[in-house]
């Protein structure tokens, strides 16, 4: 009987646990994107847009274009969709407009952002969803 027990607390204590969910290389930089927004860190957010990867705006640009109102309180990767160097990527935010002489307003609403694999090999989001030149080949 105590055999059948050990046996029993080993089976379930030896599998292995289930990867975690969105723990592939684009997972992490979409959340170390909106990690960023959330602390309000534009600058460090900067570095995970395509902007940052072909300079078409420098990250004072980037961060003067964001707007003040906005404020990032949550969010969630709902879905990613990878196919070769392209991906969409579904994040549920919950954010508040902060209008001064107003109440604040939250709300929420579901995103579908494009990124791109670069030459480099990393993922970043593309504010302009096209492909590029820069786009990396198709063979891995």
């Amino acid at each position: 009987m105590v055999a059948l027990v050990v046996g029993v607390a080993c089976l379930g204590a030896c599998q292995s646990a289930p990867p975690a969910p969105h723990s592939t290389p684009l997972a992490e930089r979409v959340t170390a994107f909106w990690d960023a927004r959330l602390q309000g860190d534009e600058v460090s957010a900067y570095q995970y847009v395509t902007y940052a990867y072909t300079g078409e705006l420098t990250v004072t640009q980037f961060v003067q274009a964001r707007s003040p109102t906005l404020k990032y309180m949550a969010y969630t990767i709902d879905n990613i969709q990878e196919q070769e160097n392209q991906a969409e990527v579904t994040v549920n935010l919950q954010y508040r407009l902060d209008v001064p002489g107003m109440v604040d307003l939250p709300m929420a609403m579901a995103i579908k952002e494009h990124w791109i694999r670069l030459e480099d090999r990393q993922w970043y989001r593309n504010l302009k969803p096209k492909k590029t030149d820069k786009t990396a080949d198709h063979k891995g």
